[in-house]
């Protein structure tokens, strides 16, 4: 505060580094204005964050460090470094910042804030955690310090020294397990979370010290980008373990090794300076600096950035529901946070450094005491249980891949014989934000299917495996995005399944489950058999029978098919269906006349009275569930003698007749094979896809029947929770782009607010689906009013910052005659009016002043009438008359001056209220035709649904099963009531 001693009125220091930097998707501390700058980060030394009471084994938090953090206004890059005693921990994050010594050896979680080295809009924040030891006892404080070290950072760093096999140190970890028991993204349904839990945990970096050379592995990690399962030797028998956990629960997994920091080779950390470190230590330490300073800024729940001020208060969250023994749920702690944020009196101090810290130096001789918390936080643990398969995280940055080189395994079968994820494969798909165009494969094994895709491909060498045995050689189902060949912006992804029917495997159970994997997953379905469509190969289409048995649509009841769920229901989710006949020897003739493909495969499948059911109910259930379908026949490739290496023969050597029915096939697929979607005509991205995959699989592991309906609500969830987040990013694009504050006038901030508004609510509108009761809008709503609001309070503040600079700069000449006794002459005071009025007639003419101009005046003008009625009081050349006379028009003035203000105000506050109704309208005009887009979209798919369901009626009386048209026409009649119901969705956003 800048305060005239003569005068006695104060105004806030103006300074230009007082603006809180906008956050895309951030959280607000809801202070008026923006706190303080504080002392220059470079320097802060490491501050005490969170520190172990050893009386009670409680934690204590230390609120002169939370100040420091909540003075962070800028998103944060948090590194947190987590391992054994005496393994260089210290020296490591020391290292990573070019410093000699700066993290103490000193007991629980250390905090050192800096400038980012590369990234200058972002603030780095270091976490120096404790070593750990495996006494007895430990266990409590060690799972508490490595949760909190998980929860607050980007990159958790797991540090470590090689002693024996390097795999027994990261299962050292024992902690691990305790990740998905204590900690979830949602409340609402607890195996759901379990999936959620990776896509909101950190990367995970193992730092591997003092190793012996190993050429050949420092090659392998090289080639695979430090992969860390690359290094690690056969999964362990349990799940459980801590290496497994660590590779089911964090999707992106890098290690990197290190030899002995010293320049003689020796052990143990040096004292000196880089240039005596070992020359080799300092290439391993440049590429762990290189990637671990490269990730992205600290996220949370709906890829929110954050700023000190959140991570602070979610900090002292996590820490108090542990206290309580509750779980940890993210999504509930991050949006009550938001909540907070946005009120206005929460505020935090100012000057969080005027707590002195204790600073690195401090803590080594007499720090000081830290203060006591609010209470102490006691984590009783209780026994971990295995996670079920988690969800990858998509790496920054890969938004669009492009080309894999070659096929992954995306679902595999465990040492158990359950399905699993491949997390590798998985993270990739999830980092595809493309539209994808999904084909998959099925058929029984050794029928050719793997050499089908690789021309899908366009691929004459390598692409998926073929085998040239009689075993089956595919297992579980294998992934390989690619670009589409047509479609610009789209990825094709192509699925090969295991093949089914292997009689070495002799699990038929296993098989069903693969060919349903292949019908959810895809958004056309190839069916590959050899021959010709007889009875035989109808008979081996049995799966298609078992998948009403398998898969439902609805989450209501329990087994498989659910009362009133009929074919158009899971049409609705079904892929379009492609028969592929292979080695086809006959002429495409019945009754004397050649006929298409697609009639053959009709005429295969014509019901008749009488048949045996064995043969019938493939031929039902194919009709009901994939009405849309097409038939293609083949010629054998090549001869026999050369089906071996069919993959390494050139074109020339390939059939012609194959080569052109080959060329038919790709180019049916590549231009009609739709875009995935969901019911409701909602595109799926790889993103969603691989949300897909993990809820499948996890219902298949857990022994539930998959419930497509589910599925998509829970995929509704992630997908909505991601559009709101992706709708404030927008708005604080648009912000940044157009803002120039301080505006001239409230309208002017309105519209402002309004354009971004708008953007904001198209990407929303863009992304989100089946948010039926309007939960997520309005939480985006309750975001941008609050946005409104904060750009507000930015915009007066920048307003009355000007102004008070103006203000101090033309009242300096006054104040010196002040302060030299010019006006206690006679006289004084009216060359004292004179020189006020000047001063605000040239006030008048600074421009750009913004909307707090009169009112900052105001202020400035009521805090000189103490001193101004002084001089009045002395000034002798006026007699008391006049004395009186003076002080009655210097009242009337500053009443007039507060009538006027107060009128200003009333327009201001009539301005908002208007905003307020505007945007409620604007969020009511953009759902209500968001709603009836829905409703058109559905509409036309029970459109469609009905007319395939009269093709079938008509067909079903030519075949003379009159008993089924009855069952048919009740199906009918169910679904155009369904068409003829009002929407149940109403417009609810207040």
């Amino acid at each position: 505060m800048l305060q005239c001693s003569l005068w006695g009125w104060q105004l806030p220091e103006c300074t230009a580094s007082s603006e809180v930097w906008p956050l895309k998707g951030s959280y607000s501390a809801g202070t008026h204005g923006a706190p303080a700058p504080g002392p220059p980060m470079d320097a802060m030394e490491p501050v005490c964050l969170v520190e172990p009471v050893p009386s009670s084994g409680a934690l204590r938090v230390n609120p002169a460090a939370l100040g420091l953090l909540r003075v962070l206004a800028r998103p944060l890059h948090v590194l947190a470094v987590f391992g054994p005693r005496s393994t260089g921990k210290s020296f490591l994050l020391d290292r990573l910042v070019g410093q000699g010594e700066g993290f103490p050896r000193s007991p629980g979680i250390w905090v050192w804030c800096l400038p980012h080295p590369t990234q200058p809009d972002q603030a780095l924040v270091l976490l120096d955690t404790e070593g750990f030891s495996e006494q007895e006892g430990e266990e409590t404080k060690l799972s508490r310090l490595f949760l909190l070290n998980v929860l607050l950072s980007s990159v958790f760093v797991y540090n470590s020294r090689s002693e024996g096999d390097p795999q027994r140190q990261l299962d050292r970890l024992t902690c691990v397990r305790d990740l998905p028991r204590v900690v979830r993204v949602l409340d609402e349904c607890p195996w759901e979370n379990s999936f959620l839990l990776s896509s909101v945990l950190p990367d995970f970096v193992w730092c591997l010290r003092d190793v012996a050379p190993d050429p050949c592995l420092d090659e392998v990690l090289e080639a695979t980008d430090h992969e860390l399962d690359s290094a690690l030797s056969s999964p362990q028998d349990s799940e459980d373990s801590p290496s497994s956990c660590v590779q089911r629960f964090f999707p992106c997994r890098k290690l990197f090794r290190f030899c002995s920091p010293r320049g003689d080779g020796g052990q143990g950390e040096p004292p000196s300076p880089a240039g005596q470190l070992h020359p080799m230590f300092q290439e391993q330490m440049g590429r762990f600096k290189d990637y671990a300073l490269s990730r992205s800024p600290k996220t949370v729940v709906g890829n929110r950035a954050v700023d000190g001020a959140f991570l602070a208060d979610f900090l002292e969250r996590i820490v108090d529901l542990l206290c309580r023994d509750e779980p940890v749920f993210l999504s509930e702690i991050c949006n009550g946070l938001q909540q907070e944020g946005s009120n206005d009196s929460v505020g935090y101090p100012v000057d969080p450094m005027g707590g002195a810290p204790p600073s690195r130096a401090a803590a080594s001789t007499a720090q000081p005491p830290v203060p006591e918390p609010k209470r102490e936080h006691v984590v009783p643990l209780q026994a971990s249980r295995p996670a079920l398969p988690v969800l990858a995280k998509g790496a920054p940055g890969t938004a669009q891949p492009g080309a894999m080189e070659e096929p992954m395994c995306l679902i595999e079968n465990s040492r158990d014989g359950e399905l699993q994820l491949n997390q590798a494969a998985l993270a990739l798909l999830q980092s595809v934000r493309q539209p994808v165009v999904v084909v998959a494969i099925a058929g029984l094994y050794r029928t050719g299917k793997s050499y089908l895709l690789n021309r899908l491909a366009g691929k004459d060498r390598g692409g998926f495996s073929l085998g040239s045995t009689i075993q089956s050689h595919t297992k579980g189902i294998w992934m390989w995005c690619l670009p589409h060949p047509c479609r610009a912006g789209h990825t094709l992804v192509l699925l090969d399944t295991e093949g089914l029917g292997d009689v070495e495997k002799g699990d038929t159970k296993n098989d069903t489950w693969i060919f349903a994997l292949a019908v959810l997953l895809s958004g056309t379905l190839v069916y590959n058999s050899l021959g010709t469509i007889d009875q035989r190969a109808l008979e081996q289409l049995h799966y298609v029978t078992e998948l009403t048995e398998r898969i439902k649509v609805k989450a209501a009841g329990e087994g498989g098919r659910q009362e009133g769920e009929d074919s158009a229901e899971f049409m609705r989710f079904f892929p379009a269906f492609v028969w592929a006949v292979r080695d086809f020897t006959l002429q495409l003739v019945l009754d004397g006349r050649e006929i298409t493909e697609d009639e053959y495969l009709e005429n295969a499948l014509k019901r008749r009275q009488g048949q045996p059911e064995k043969l019938d109910l493939p031929k039902k259930y194919l009709r009901q569930y994939f009405p849309s379908r097409k038939c293609f026949v083949f010629d054998r490739p090549a001869p026999r003698r050369d089906l071996a290496r069919l993959d390494q023969l050139p074109e020339a050597a390939l059939s012609p007749d194959f080569l052109q029915q080959a060329q038919r096939f790709c180019s049916h697929v590549h231009q009609h094979a739709g875009t995935k979607t969901l019911p409701g005509g909602h595109v799926v991205t790889g993103t969603l896809l691989g949300n897909l995959a993990v809820t499948y699989v996890d219902a298949i592991r857990s022994g539930a029947v998959p419930c497509m309906e589910s599925a998509v609500l829970a995929l509704a969830q992630i997908e909505n929770s991601a559009a709101v987040g992706e709708a404030v990013a927008a708005y604080e694009e648009q912000l940044g782009r157009r803002a120039a504050l301080p505006t001239q006038s409230v309208q002017e901030l309105l519209e402002l607010h309004a354009q971004c508004e708008q953007e904001a609510l198209r990407a929303f509108m863009a992304r989100a689906f089946k948010d039926e009761e309007q939960q997520y809008q309005r939480q985006l709503k309750d975001e941008l009013d609050s946005k409104r609001a904060e750009l507000c309070r930015r915009n007066e503040q920048a307003s009355s910052d000007r102004c008070t600079a103006a203000l101090l700069e033309l009242s300096q000449e006054l104040e010196e005659r002040l302060c030299e006794g010019s006006y206690s002459e006679p006289g004084g005071y009216q060359r004292l009016l004179d020189d006020q009025r000047e001063m605000v007639e040239n006030y008048q003419l600074v421009p750009e002043k913004g909307i707090m101009a009169a009112e900052v005046l105001q202020q400035f003008l009521k805090s000189k009438e103490t001193v101004a009625q002084a001089v009045l009081q002395t000034d002798l050349s006026l007699t008391d008359k006049q004395r009186e006379i003076e002080v009655e028009r210097a009242r009337a003035e500053a009443a007039e001056q507060e009538a006027q203000l107060s009128q200003e105000m009333q327009a201001r506050t009539e301005q908002l209220l208007q905003d307020q109704e505007r945007s409620h309208q604007e969020h009511v005009q953009q759902l209500t035709a968001k709603m009836e887009q829905d409703r058109r979209q559905l509409l036309a798919e029970q459109e469609t649904a009905l007319a395939l369901k009269l093709q079938e009626q008509e067909r079903l009386l030519r075949e003379g099963l009159h008993g089924e048209v009855a069952q048919l026409q009740q199906q009918m009649q169910n679904l155009r009531k369904e068409m003829s119901r009002p929407p149940r969705s109403r417009c609810v956003v207040c």
